[in-house]
């Protein structure tokens, strides 16, 4: 058992990234009297546009002429791993990704306590908090991201690796100037993020055994006339239940959190030793049994959003 926790994010804008190892743009910036082909693509404010018509001074922002030009492709590289959503579509599936790795620096702007990260794919993940003046970090700690499977002489020397997920650091120093610096290394691969979060951490109850995992694969399955099948790739998002428990005045304040966050991301933390009860998404189910000699029980559950 462990403290049920949930982070909401703070939003993650251009004033808030002081600085990134990543290019602001993916392709080039759109032009009026540039002549599109279809394949051609732009980035405008951080969004990438694929060309769907050839034609020439039709911007995908503002254009309305029917048949449309353009459609969104979706966030850049840089900031895919804050933002998946546009309009009302959330993408699933999507990333921030570089060779070998990933460097930036957030500028929160007011206090924060807690740093989240899904779908990783890295060798280490190093976390830095300074402060104006101060000649020496406030706070600088290296999470492994993989370790060796099983145990003894031969599987130390010659066994796979286990590969952590998602990470939660839930101990970052609250001083209201700081600057959060991230460092995800990937030697000799490439370095992903699908998700970051970073926020004030609230405790809603404590987490129990009862906790289960599921996942939801998207991926469609068309069977033919001879009974040879065609399978299409999409998408898969996780889901987890959470069993929790509260005691008598925790399930109004727990409810008051969890309002804020129905339609929108926020890090869900079962117990930071064990990755795989982390996910970054939105919850979809909510039931509270009345508390009974103090106690009561929560069913939670949490569809990722990366």
């Amino acid at each position: 058992m462990s403290q049920m926790i949930v982070v909401p994010g703070l939003e993650i804008t251009p004033a808030r990234l002081v600085q990134s190892s990543l290019p602001d743009m993916d392709y080039g910036a759109w032009n009026k009297d540039t002549a599109y082909k279809v394949g051609d693509r732009v980035t405008i404010d951080r969004i990438n546009y694929e060309s769907v018509a050839a034609h020439t001074n039709r911007n995908p922002v503002t254009d309305t002429v029917s048949p449309a030009a353009w459609f969104v492709v979706g966030w850049v590289n840089k900031y895919r791993m804050f933002n998946k959503q546009i309009g009302n579509t959330w993408a699933i599936g999507t990333f921030t990704s570089n060779p070998e790795s990933i460097d930036l620096t957030i500028r929160p702007g007011k206090r924060v306590n807690s740093l989240g990260l899904v779908g990783v794919v890295a060798s280490s993940v190093r976390v830095v908090v300074t402060v104006p003046g101060s000649p020496a970090p406030i706070y600088d700690k290296t999470f492994a991201m993989t370790k060796k499977k099983g145990v003894g002489w031969y599987q130390f020397f010659f066994g796979k690796f286990a590969r952590r997920d998602n990470l939660a650091v839930l101990d970052l120093p609250p001083a209201g100037n700081a600057d959060v610096r991230l460092i995800v290394s990937a030697p000799g691969r490439t370095a992903q993020i699908g998700m970051l979060i970073l926020g004030w951490s609230v405790v809603i109850g404590t987490a129990v055994y009862d906790t289960t995992l599921g996942r939801k694969n998207y991926t469609t399955v068309k069977e033919e006339f001879d009974g040879s099948i065609t399978m299409t790739k999409h998408g898969k998002r996780r889901l987890v239940n959470y069993q929790i428990v509260m005691i008598g005045d925790e399930v109004s304040s727990a409810l008051q959190t969890l309002d804020e966050l129905s339609d929108t991301a926020a890090l869900y933390v079962g117990s930071s030793e064990l990755d795989y009860t982390i996910i970054a998404g939105t919850y979809e189910d909510l039931s509270v049994g009345l508390p009974t000699y103090g106690m009561g029980t929560q069913n939670l559950s949490v569809r990722s959003l990366n």
